[in-house]
């Protein structure tokens, strides 16, 4: 290959478009995005190493995720699949790291900052589109909420859809839309053009039905946080929201309303599954505290600490807590550095948004703050981050918003 077609394909505007094109398709296919993101890496990898149009740093507080990584490494080689949980860990947490430092050092500016969010809001679009046009679709969704058994039956008889589009499942697609909605509300607040302000408040008012029409009860609460966030830091004034929430239970008597009751009617079996889980992972890394299960491992460990399912071929695939799951997969020293890895983001954010020079910059630090705390809450009962696409969304927003904060 000659060095001009070599030059053309590392340069770093062709970079910028591959990774723009990739986060578009984060959200849409859990696996189609790798066409795009791959190449991507491989020619950031080249130019900083040979053309030098883009300068290697590494992001604050790298060392947490470089511990994480080498744990999660480890932990493979005591897993009951080393070749599978190997391959798993080359094409999620190291791909974490690799699209997250390519956001890092190459989006620079801030019109290519604001081009890679407009690719991540033309993802929610779509996604929210074919969300809609998929819930139209009443026997086909009835027939999806019977196979993968996302609701009792028996407590929610006249509950038949959830919304679901692009994420695999309501939960997963309930998360995905928090982070969105993080980041959207930060700028529709900030912004100051009446048209971009009004595009932005019809579209969030898009995710939010749809967040409401996943019944992700998990998600719905999690929203709480990012109201509690905006209270906190941007106005005292979004604590009348939470004023809404008695009103819409005491007015209000459909599923909406049912499902959320039923967090704290003590008769969920979801509930119960939760708090059988977390006992088994307990055990899990009580007995392998130092490397874990084996990253990826879980619902190969899972059998062997089965205290409550006892049905032969049902496969568990995380513990619905991202704070057991991690040390339970890669041991306590990795498991925490992960969960300082995450947290780290919204540290980070805080202090951009405290310190920003700039509105732009700004309204990334406060949606990386509420995404943050936003997601801390929904996996508390559901492990969201297992998704890779969910991870590929955090980790390269989480990323966006910190390089608001390079010099």
């Amino acid at each position: 290959m000659g060095s001009g077609s070599t030059d053309g394909i590392c340069s770093r505007k062709h970079i910028l478009y591959l990774l723009y094109l990739t986060l578009f398709l984060l959200p849409l296919n859990p696996f189609f995005f790798y066409v795009t993101l791959t190449p991507a890496v491989a020619a950031w990898a080249v130019n900083c190493r040979w053309k030098k149009e883009i300068s290697f740093v590494l992001p604050p507080w790298w060392q947490l995720g470089a511990v994480f990584l080498f744990c999660s490494f480890l932990s493979a080689f005591v897993s009951p699949k080393t070749g599978f949980s190997l391959m798993n860990w080359v094409m999620q947490p190291c791909m974490y790291a690799l699209i997250y430092l390519l956001i890092y050092t190459t989006v620079s500016s801030e019109k290519e900052k604001e081009t890679a969010l407009y690719a991540f809001l033309a993802g929610a679009v779509v996604t929210a589109a074919y969300g809609f046009f998929q819930y139209a679709n009443a026997a086909g969704m009835a027939a999806d909420m019977e196979a993968q058994s996302w609701v009792d039956p028996e407590r929610f008889p006249l509950l038949r859809r959830r919304m679901y589009s692009t994420l695999e499942n309501p939960n997963l697609f309930g998360a995905y839309l928090l982070m969105i909605i993080s980041i959207l509300t930060s700028f529709f607040l900030r912004e100051k053009a009446v048209k971009r302000k009004t595009a932005f408040a019809f579209i969030l008012l898009a995710l939010l039905l749809c967040l409401a029409l996943t019944y992700s009860r998990g998600a719905w609460v999690s929203l709480a946080a990012i109201v509690l966030g905006l209270t906190l830091f941007y106005d005292k004034r979004f604590g009348l929201l939470f004023l809404l929430v008695p009103v819409i239970l005491a007015l209000h008597h459909g599923q909406i309303v049912e499902r959320f009751l039923s967090l704290f009617s003590g008769e969920d079996t979801s509930v119960d599954l939760r708090f059988a889980l977390w006992e088994s992972t307990l055990a899990m890394i009580e007995e392998h505290p130092l490397l874990g299960v084996g990253w990826g491992s879980y619902f190969l460990a899972y059998p062997d600490y089965n205290f409550f399912i006892q049905e032969e071929g049902v496969l568990i695939f995380h513990a619905h807590n991202m704070y057991l799951n991690m040390p339970a997969e890669v041991g306590i020293p990795g498991g925490l550095a992960f969960l300082g890895a995450f947290f780290a983001q919204g540290v980070l954010s805080w202090r951009i948004y405290r310190g920003g020079k700039d509105s732009f910059a700004q309204s990334m630090g406060l949606g990386g703050v509420l995404m943050v705390m936003a997601l801390a809450v929904i996996s508390m009962g559901d492990h969201v981050l297992f998704s890779r696409s969910v991870s590929f969304c955090f980790w390269s927003l989480a990323a966006l918003c910190v390089s608001c904060g390079k010099k």
